[in-house]
């Protein structure tokens, strides 16, 4: 089995890292100037990778038995555990945040973990090994604070994102950076096997990390160099969302100091809105908020803030709404129209998308719901009938 683990993370693992290296240094990247952090993030990864393969290196020719060998694994473990957990934390804030904090930001979180590092270092080199297996427990802890660290910071971009996404498209676009809160978690999960495994050092656990290190790290340089290539629909969504304001919800954002002109305005922006909804133009599909701030000669930002504030609702939450409410109407006046068909004629672009909406909005199934509201009596919905 040492023989099996030492041709997998010397080869395998080497080989492997090594062409994802590359891959991150010289694949193709649009010259897109917000691409800029991505393209950085890019580089960082390169050179992770690389990095990574003379790691394996000092492993393999620190791979006796010695019990001095076993703590200088124990520290190595925790340094390569709290660089990886920095730098694939940034690597995917820029990924979901094109305005993600600049350099001074970044050099200030790499200090902290520099320090870690050293401090790792200077324990093993210096002191005991009573003391190291001391320290070794506390450097644990200080891992685990950096780890808890980094997921509130994920965590925190990621549903800026989302609400990004949700207040410019109607669909579910914002699915396609789904990976990234995926390999997130998977990354976090990776860099707590590593810290068990320096706990309980032994082959049969070095092995199974191994092979989940490799295909992990396979997945995430094939998706995360695809990013260039889905940057194009997640450009759109990144400058077309006001920030959350601070006023209140019943206030009008353009009509804070209650002017006449504000008042003026947002009158005429629901009267446009109301017409819109009654000729159902809900039901086109790929609807977006610049697309229908077009429609109603009115500015984007400016409709998705009335949105937000108004309805209480993202875009996408309120568009869903409609068409879910019209998908109701459809099911009791159409009873062997087809789930699918009424999907489609509601502005769903599948039938599951679909099916995960009514769900989610009237917590059961449009066969049971339609089903129950017949033995219900309910009337045939209409406009002046609403659910």
């Amino acid at each position: 089995m040492n023989e099996l683990y030492n041709i997998l993370s010397i080869f395998v693992t080497s080989g492997l890292l090594l062409a994802c290296g590359l891959m991150f240094l010289f694949a193709f990247i649009p010259g897109n100037p917000l691409l800029g952090n991505y393209r950085k993030a890019r580089y960082t990864m390169a050179g992770a990778y690389l990095f990574f393969i003379a790691v394996a290196g000092v492993e393999y020719l620190s791979g006796d038995p010695s019990v001095q060998s076993v703590l200088l694994m124990q520290t190595i473990t925790l340094a390569i555990a709290a660089s990886q957990a920095f730098l694939f934390t940034f690597a995917m804030l820029a990924l979901v945040d094109v305005q993600f904090p600049g350099w001074r930001y970044i050099f200030r979180e790499a200090a902290v973990v520099l320090l870690f590092i050293v401090a790792v270092f200077t324990v093993y080199a210096c002191c005991s090994e009573t003391f190291f297996h001391i320290a070794f427990y506390v450097f644990a802890v200080i891992y685990a604070l950096l780890l808890t660290r980094y997921t509130v910071l994920f965590l925190k971009s990621y549903r800026q994102f989302r609400y990004r996404m949700d207040n410019y498209y109607s669909d579910e676009e914002a699915g396609r950076l789904r990976w990234v809160a995926f390999s997130f978690f998977a990354a976090l999960a990776i860099g707590i096997m590593a810290l068990l495994s320096a706990v309980f050092m032994s082959i049969f656990v070095a092995l199974l990390y191994a092979i989940i290190f490799d295909v992990f790290y396979l997945f995430f340089a094939i998706r995360f160099i695809n990013y260039a290539h889905q940057f194009r629909v997640i450009e759109q969504a990144m400058d077309d969302v006001p920030e959350k304001t601070a006023f209140p919800v019943d206030e009008e954002p353009i009509a804070r100091n209650d002017t006449k002109t504000g008042h003026t305005a947002f009158a005429a922006l629901e009267k446009q809105i109301e017409h819109w909804v009654t000729n159902k133009g809900f039901t086109e599909h790929r609807i977006t908020v610049d697309t229908l701030a077009a429609q109603l000669h009115t500015n984007h930002k400016y409709l998705s803030s009335y949105i937000n504030l108004h309805k209480k609702q993202t875009f996408r939450e309120w568009i869903n709404a409609l068409r879910i409410e019209e998908a109701q109407i459809m099911l009791l006046q159409y009873p062997d129209m087809k789930i699918n068909e009424i999907a489609d004629k509601t502005g769903f672009l599948d039938k599951s998308h679909f099916l995960r909406q009514f769900k989610k909005q009237n917590k059961q199934s449009p066969t049971a719901w339609k089903n129950h509201a017949r033995t219900q009596n309910s009337p045939v919905l209409t406009p002046d009938f609403p659910v």
